[in-house]
């Protein structure tokens, strides 16, 4: 029977915190033992720019995870996203004495090789990503061990990072009591837990689309190709509705997640958007109530998403792979439960977009099975396909676990 190893990740969100304790074996689902939600505060456009208040976030997340898992947690795999990350190619190269047989020692030197990069001194490397190698100028080799030759090349994705926004996410986990296991950029999270293995092969397009960033990330022969994080998400449909409408965000947040709705309307229909014309009551400030056009609301909406998926295209054509993605998009993350988004997101980009929602899980799955939960879910199946050391976690007594009926409890402050 294969040996089950007990994962933890924690995505640090703009608009929430989510801890999954998750078990996974090789050719196994995932099994989700535990969930820990809290709102998240201290964060802005990914970043985090209120120490005590993310920590706050975390520790609260951190606590239901354990009780409803039944484990203690001691480290974690941890989402980082944010404008200040930047990817670029990298090459690696080192020659193989006597033409021997490429091992784990040869692929390790190459990567430290394309590791290797000139980078101010306010970044650093936060993963080296292998796309291709190379092996005595033969290109196209997706592993190497095995075979022989006298030089071997890596072709690599560098993702970098602010050297303050990760010691700053690395202070958190400290304040709480947790050692980093790792940290990954969350588009690269959320693509474990929502592509398919053909996607990723033929060429596709990841777009996730969270409370303050919308990530992209490009996947072309089942290797990372582009990645980049763009200022702009969920929150800002919300504030603009705020602003717009003049009511408070939390009554804006509810009129985006239950009102709006962007199906595009065919061409040769002259109705505009479901339910124009229609109104709907809301609260204003001091308690007072208002009455709302719906074709407002749809034009507020509407607006802002079409700049954020003009810049999802501008970054798509920017990273020069537009005409190499026959899979088209995958759109995930929070923002994209709104109704209507993915065939409105097609008809903006151009491209067949797909829902991206986690899937063949075991345990709590019907809990995580939202595209708001993509980077929660994909963080422990990224350091299982990545073959790395599980998370440090032991039992607790019994009487400290929780009732999975709880956590639906907890879904109510972020799901529709």
């Amino acid at each position: 029977m294969p040996k089950s190893n007990v994962l933890v990740g924690i995505d640090v969100g703009t608009t929430k915190v989510g801890t999954i304790v998750a078990e996974i074996a090789e050719g196994a689902p995932l099994n989700v033992l535990g969930l820990g939600l809290s709102p998240s505060r201290g964060v802005q456009k990914g970043v985090i720019t209120d120490l005590e208040a993310v920590t706050e976030s975390v520790a609260s997340s951190l606590d239901k995870a354990e009780r409803l898992s039944g484990y203690k947690i001691g480290s974690a795999l941890v989402s980082i996203a944010g404008g200040h990350v930047a990817c670029q190619q990298s090459k690696g190269s080192v020659d193989v004495p006597e033409g021997a047989e490429i091992g784990p020692a040869e692929m390790h030197r190459a990567l430290d090789a394309a590791r290797s990069i000139e980078l101010p001194g306010q970044r650093e490397v936060l993963h080296v990503i292998p796309r291709q190698y190379v092996v005595d100028g033969n290109p196209g080799v997706k592993d190497p061990r095995g075979m022989t030759g006298f030089h071997l090349e890596l072709d690599a994705h560098v993702v970098t990072a602010h050297v303050g926004a990760v010691n700053n996410v690395l202070k958190v986990l400290d304040r709480v009591g947790l050692e980093a296991d790792e940290l990954v950029l969350q588009p690269l999270a959320s693509a474990q837990a929502v592509l398919t293995e053909a996607e990723r092969d033929l060429g596709v397009v990841l777009v996730d689309v969270g409370g303050g960033t919308t990530d992209v990330a490009v996947f072309i022969e089942d290797a990372i190709w582009h990645t980049a994080v763009l200022p702009l998400g969920g929150n800002n449909v919300t504030n603009d509705l705020a602003i717009v409408l003049g009511i408070p965000v939390e009554v804006a947040e509810r009129l985006k997640v239950e009102v709006a709705d962007v199906t595009p309307v065919p061409e040769y229909a002259n109705a505009g958007p479901p339910d124009a014309g229609e109104s709907v009551t809301v609260e204003t400030f001091g308690g007072e109530r208002k009455t709302v056009s719906r074709d407002l609301v749809h034009q507020v909406v509407d607006s802002r998403l079409a700049e954020i998926f003009s810049m999802v295209q501008t970054e798509i054509r920017r990273s020069g792979y537009d005409d190499m993605i026959p899979a088209g998009v995958v759109l995930t993350g929070g923002t994209a439960r709104m109704r209507g988004l993915a065939e409105r997101a097609s008809k903006l980009l151009g491209e067949p977009v797909r829902l991206g929602v986690p899937s063949g899980m075991t345990g709590l799955s019907e809990a995580v099975s939202s595209p708001a939960f993509a980077t929660a879910v994909g963080l422990p199946l990224w350091r299982a396909r990545s073959l790395g050391s599980p998370s440090k976690l032991r039992r607790v007594p019994s009487g400290r676990r929780g009732t999975p009926l709880r956590v639906f409890d907890w879904f109510r402050e972020f799901l529709p």
